[in-house]
C-alpha cells in the first residue's frame, strides 16, 4: 500500500473537520490562560491547511507533492492551485486562508503587535471549505451517507 493509498482526500477531509470542530469546542470554554486563543487559532489554521490538501488530493496531487514546495504548509500556494480546479472562496475567506499557513506565531510565542484574523471569520472559513468541498469528496469516495455536518 502506497502513501497515496493511505492518505486519501476523505481521510484528510475528516481530519480537517476534527481540528475545526475541536477549535470550535475549545472556544466555548472559559479557560483562564495567558494565551487562550493560540491553540484555537493553531487548530483552525491546521484545519484550513488540511481542507485544502483534501481538495488537492481529490484532484490528483500526490502526498509527496503536497509535502514539498511550493505547497507544504503554504496555504496561499495551495489556494492558488485549488483555484485551478474551481475552488473560489469569497474575499474575506481568502485572507484567512492565506494567513493560515503564515501564522506560526500561534505555534511559538512572538511578542509585539500583529494583525490577527477574527476567530469568527476563521471558523466561518473552515465551515465554508467543509461545505464546499465535502460533497465532491464524499461522491468521489463512493459514500452514500450524508456528510458529517460542520457544527
Amino acid at each position: 500500500m502506497t502513501e497515496d493509498d493511505r492518505t486519501t482526500a476523505i481521510g484528510l477531509f475528516h481530519y480537517a473537520h476534527s481540528y475545526a470542530a475541536s477549535a470550535k469546542a475549545l472556544r466555548q470554554l472559559d479557560l483562564k490562560l495567558t494565551h487562550p486563543e493560540a491553540p484555537i487559532r493553531f487548530q483552525y489554521n491546521h484545519a484550513i491547511e488540511l481542507y485544502l490538501k483534501a481538495f488537492l488530493r481529490l484532484h490528483g496531487l500526490t502526498v509527496k507533492e503536497l509535502r514539498s514546495k511550493p505547497y507544504s504548509h503554504d496555504t496561499e500556494a495551495m489556494l492558488k492551485k485549488a483555484e485551478e480546479f474551481g475552488l473560489y472562496p469569497v474575499l474575506p475567506h481568502v485572507e484567512a486562508i492565506e494567513r493560515a499557513g503564515k501564522d506560526t506565531v500561534d505555534r511559538y510565542i512572538v511578542t509585539g503587535a500583529r494583525k490577527e484574523i477574527f476567530l469568527d471569520l476563521i471558523n466561518e472559513t473552515c465551515e465554508t471549505l467543509h461545505e464546499r468541498i465535502g460533497p465532491d469528496i464524499y461522491k468521489a469516495a463512493g459514500l452514500a451517507r450524508k456528510i458529517i455536518p460542520y457544527g
